[in-house]
């Protein structure tokens, strides 16, 4: 079984991640440290902080190893790089918590504020639903991650999460542009 647990970052893949693949016995796969690790990256960028990729050459990188293997938990911000998979699950978190959290880790604003309209926009939600057919998103706001891993074990999805219905997101949006305006 492949297991693909995606979302912005903040929203607590590694600690679901790491749960998950325990609990199940399988092997995990976090795609950035296996970017890192294999030098798939072309360039780092110093104003976000990340590396940067070609998409390209990471998905056919990473499909090759993953042909060979049949019980994993992949943890990734692009799910539209893995080829196949058993279970599509997108965390997500309230934009306001998200932006709080984002902000503890030290990161630059352009950062921070990149991350936090992605979430308000779906979009690692939106590349998972183009991509695959069946996708679970779940709202980590007020959850554990022992709590996201037993909705992710009973199939206990939220419906499709649409930040942009909430007025006070929709002002943290604008608010958000203009700081990077």
């Amino acid at each position: 079984m492949i297991i693909v647990v995606s979302g912005t970052p903040g929203v607590g893949k590694t600690s679901v991640c790491s749960i998950l693949s325990n609990m199940l016995k399988m092997e995990y796969v976090h795609v950035s440290k296996f970017v890192i690790e294999r030098k798939l990256y072309k360039g780092y960028d110093q104003t976000r902080s990340s590396f940067e990729i070609d998409d390209q050459i990471v998905a056919k990188e990473l499909n090759d190893y993953l042909r060979e293997k049949s019980n994993v938990v992949i943890e990734t911000v692009y799910p539209s790089l893995i080829d196949q998979a058993d279970k599509v699950v997108v965390l997500r978190k309230n934009p306001k918590v998200l932006y709080e959290e984002l902000s503890r880790r030290g990161w630059t604003d352009l950062k921070v504020i990149e991350n936090v309209e992605a979430e308000i926009l779906g979009y690692v939600a939106q590349e998972a639903h183009d991509w695959f057919k069946d996708v679970c998103e779940i709202d980590t706001t007020n959850l554990t991650p022992e709590q996201v891993v037993n909705k992710i074990l009973n199939n206990s999805c939220d419906s499709t999460i649409d930040w942009l219905s909430y007025s006070e997101i929709q002002d943290l949006l604008l608010t958000l542009d203009k700081v990077i305006s």
